[in-house]
């Protein structure tokens, strides 16, 4: 299914302000200066078309600096939507990942599932196969209790393609999974009370894609169930219960997840011109509850067609436009625990004023964040977890009008979610950098930052980066230099949030952005497993200079620069000079001091001339100002 966007005046409203009077901590962060429009195109991709580009790099190299290989592909579009779990925690270091691989550039004929898995912390060698014996591709990975791993793939024949071992086994035993229709894209989860049901959910194939239409719909999510480990398939191709076409004529590609817990499960359905619906069950799949997680306000919208903004609710916020509609960008994760199903999803503005074009526009610069969600909530209500952070501290994105690559999505998107045994929860996504620049494409880097609460959702901790060189060492000098999305949490935490995402050192993706991400073979997957008593813990707080009476002179300064500060109270103190890429040039270790004024001193005489962040620590809070070194 071809959708064709057009990418309109980027901007961010003022998030000190309340959305639909449910958002009420909005990040305080100012607006990016709007842009001029450009065209924009997302296509929904199978992995079956013609390759097109430079294909003269045909493998990744295998450099480590501190990040875990899980693997290298030259196939970069990991998914159209959200990713779906791909990673599977089961304790002790032992971690298993899964994503779609490919070695050969020429047309992707060895596509397939790439799996690998890490034995006490270990991974093991770049897969160089894939694990089918077909190609596939858009794969996903669940476990069941007793161990067994399936994984789930789509064939280009339209049928999804289940392959399956027992645990400690070495061989994959493959089966293809009946359904009405042809279908594509597939997500699933292992549940029930014997653990040996298998819930997993497809896109019927569109008409864009060579598809037929089913019961009135163009590509739309449909529901399939074995309780017998996969042997056998007792419900096949069941629409959920709300979507049918007198409410939809379709739903997004890739914008749908599940999981499961026990007889518990949980479907998330995203829809950018429709409802937001997460479905939950109690009964292993037998009976649904349909809650609204976000309530768009036009039913069954057809692109094009028109809509009076008068009729649409008022929006607190300001937007740009009378016809801009609060909606998701097509990202989002569900987890399901203990009887409470936990939503995350990508958000953006969404605008159909020119009915005469070929698509509709969104916002790719808006700053919304990651909106969360669960069950014990009302409909159509939530909290901000994930944003961009206002890394320099200035009050300000600064990021250039042309700078936010366009993957048709929010500026953060790809959630993904995880809980820990005292159901504190984790989100890790992706947002722009705005240190972060790649010169030749003039796009900032989107790299994966990972937030917490301890309260089901209703507080977060301010965003911390997951590519953190104070736990990734010394071999972390590639960090400005990368781009990271497709991000897949495992569901359990324990003592590590582990995650897994797609990093290559070029904005966009080869696949269907060659002449700005030109070479096809620096894509991996990667690995982190961050500490959770590090994401859980209550971050610091960013505060005004004048707050601390923080002064830096001289400014500019040639051979040192003094620090000037006020404390209120006895507590640690210690300052760091960063550079416009984010690495500490200069620190002082932390000593404590009482009440009153002190100062500290810089050496910055072997400094390069340029623009530098110094950023003064007191206790559980920080200031920064601007320094100029000018020799």
């Amino acid at each position: 299914m071809k959708r064709n966007l057009l990418l309109t005046v980027l901007f961010t409203f003022s998030c000190a302000m309340v959305f639909a009077q449910r958002f009420t901590n909005l990040p305080k962060i100012q607006p990016v200066k709007p842009g001029k429009a450009v065209p924009a195109v997302k296509t929904a991709y199978t992995g079956f078309e013609t390759a097109t580009g430079n294909l003269a790099e045909s493998v990744p190299p295998s450099g480590n600096f501190g990040l875990d290989v899980v693997g290298a592909t030259v196939y970069d579009l990991q998914s159209n939507g959200g990713s779906g779990h791909r990673v599977y925690n089961s304790g002790n270091g032992n971690v298993a990942g899964v994503f779609t691989l490919s070695i050969n550039p020429d047309g992707y004929p060895d596509r397939g599932t790439g799996y690998n898995n890490a034995t006490a912390g270990v991974w093991g060698p770049s897969p160089s196969a894939r694990t089918e014996s077909a190609r596939t591709g858009f794969t996903n990975l669940c476990v069941g209790p007793d161990g067994t791993e399936y994984t789930f793939a789509h064939l280009g024949a339209g049928v999804i393609r289940m392959a399956k071992r027992a645990s400690g086994a070495t061989a994959w035993t493959e089966s293809d999974i009946p359904s009405p229709t042809t279908v594509l894209w597939s997500r699933a989860a292992v549940g029930g009370a014997d653990g040996k049901t298998i819930h997993m959910i497809c896109s019927t194939m569109p008409t864009g894609n060579g598809g037929t239409a089913f019961q009135g719909m163009d590509g739309v999510v449909i529901y399939h169930r074995s309780t017998d480990g996969g042997a056998t398939w007792d419900i096949q191709g069941a629409l959920l219960p709300g979507i049918d076409s007198d409410h939809f004529s379709g739903t997004d590609v890739e914008g749908y997840q599940i999981d499961a817990d026990g007889n518990d499960v949980s479907i998330l359905v995203l829809n950018t011109w429709n409802d937001c619906l997460a479905f939950t069950s109690s009964d292993n799949g037998t009976t649904w509850e349909s809650r609204i997680v976000n309530d768009f306000p036009l039913d069954k919208y057809v692109v094009n067609s028109g809509y009076d903004p008068t009729t649409l609710p008022p929006d607190p916020n300001q937007p740009a436009s009378i016809y801009d509609i609060f909606t998701t960008d097509g990202t989002g994760d569900i987890l399901v625990k203990d009887g409470i199903t936990h939503v995350w999803y990508g958000a953006t503005y969404v605008n159909d004023s020119i009915i005469d074009d070929t698509g509709w526009s969104y916002y790719p610069g808006t700053n919304i964040g990651i909106v969360y969600w669960n069950s014990l909530m009302d409909d159509n209500a939530g909290f901000i977890s994930g944003f961009c952070p206002d890394v320099d501290n200035s009050g300000f994105l600064e990021i250039g009008q042309n700078a936010i690559s366009n993957y048709g999505l929010g500026l953060s998107s790809h959630p993904a979610g995880a809980i820990d045994n005292d159901g504190n929860l984790i989100v890790v996504y992706s947002t722009v950098n705005e240190l972060y620049l790649d010169l030749n494409s003039g796009f900032n880097y989107r790299q994966p930052w990972l937030c917490a609460s301890q309260d089901l959702g209703q507080n977060w901790n301010a965003p911390r980066p997951l590519l953190n060189p104070d736990l990734l060492g010394s071999d972390s000098t590639e960090i400005p230099y990368l781009e990271c999305i497709f991000n897949s949490t495992a569901k359990w935490a324990d003592d590590k949030v582990h995650a897994i995402f797609q990093a290559d050192f070029s904005p966009l993706t080869f696949l269907n952005s060659s002449d700005i991400d030109t070479e096809s073979g620096d894509n991996q997957i990667r690995y982190v497993g961050y500490p959770t008593a590090w994401a859980l813990a209550t971050s610091t707080t960013n505060v005004s200079p004048e707050s601390m009476k923080f002064v830096v002179t001289p400014n500019p300064a040639n051979d040192r620069v003094v620090l000037q500060f006020t404390s209120t109270r006895t507590q640690e103190s210690w300052v760091e000079l960063y550079d416009l890429q984010g690495r500490v040039v200069r620190s002082t270790p932390p000593v404590t001091m009482g009440a009153g004024e002190g100062t500290a001193t810089i050496n910055v005489s072997d400094l390069n001339n340029g623009m530098y962040i110094a950023r003064l620590n007191l206790g559980n809070q920080f200031a920064t100002q601007k320094v100029v070194v000018r020799h």
